[in-house]
């Protein structure tokens, strides 16, 4: 529920995106108003002069914050916990320097692996016809699956013994992923424990859960649609 006094933040998103679900999420969270843009992917509204101007990369999420802009999912979720987390930041991005840097990896991690990954299928499907993953794309998610069974051998969440950002950011990625490939409970069971907690987390349910389901199902569509 939105707090009363805090200011009106634009976030420029899709509901199927896992970054901007990521953020949604921290916002619900944190009680933060938020206004929505929703530019247009598949016309590549995102990649527009005029949207540019706002985000020279051409991707979502972006907050507009007055005239302040940051752009990156885990930046945007860093600048708000810092500027509007109060006392929810150090539970959500704890300032101890290990804690810290135990979340900090699986943001990058998320950032530069796994998130990838799911864009390497995610884009050829809806602007070049793919119908549907190859063996070495799912290989490779695969493989960072592994990563994400190893950083839970001692921990019952990603980066520790709570939820911190770093569920919300690799949370939302590897739900998505599961159109593509879903995990082996049985290869990955720490994973599939995991995954299913933060499924049954009251805001997964509210936001993730239901963006990952777009997600699926618009890459299922495409994906038949190609093959034809």
């Amino acid at each position: 529920m939105a707090k009363p006094g805090l200011p009106s933040l634009l976030l420029y998103k899709r509901d199927a995106s896992p970054p901007s679900c990521a953020v949604m999420m921290l916002g619900d969270m944190l009680g933060l108003n938020f206004e929505y843009k929703e530019p247009d992917l598949l016309n590549r509204g995102h990649k527009s002069e005029e949207f540019k101007k706002i985000n020279p990369m051409g991707t979502i999420p972006v907050l507009q914050d007055g005239d302040f802009i940051v752009s990156e999912s885990n930046a945007i979720m860093k600048y708000l916990l810092n500027q509007y987390g109060g006392s929810a930041r150090e539970r959500l991005y704890p300032s101890e320097p290990r804690q810290q840097a135990a979340v900090d990896q699986c943001l990058f991690f998320n950032a530069g692996v796994l998130f990838n990954r799911l864009m390497a299928v995610t884009l050829p499907t809806l602007f070049h016809g793919l119908p549907g993953p190859s063996a070495q794309q799912l290989a490779d998610i695969e493989e960072a699956y592994s990563v994400v069974e190893a950083y839970l051998k001692d921990n019952t969440y990603i980066a520790g013994d709570r939820l911190t950002i770093a569920d919300l950011s690799l949370g939302t990625t590897v739900s998505a992923a599961q159109a593509i490939l879903e995990i082996n409970k049985d290869k990955f069971p720490r994973s599939y424990e995991w995954l299913t907690k933060l499924h049954n987390e009251e805001v997964f349910k509210k936001i993730n859960n239901p963006g990952a389901a777009l997600f699926g199902r618009s890459m299922n569509s495409f994906w038949r649609k190609n093959k034809k």
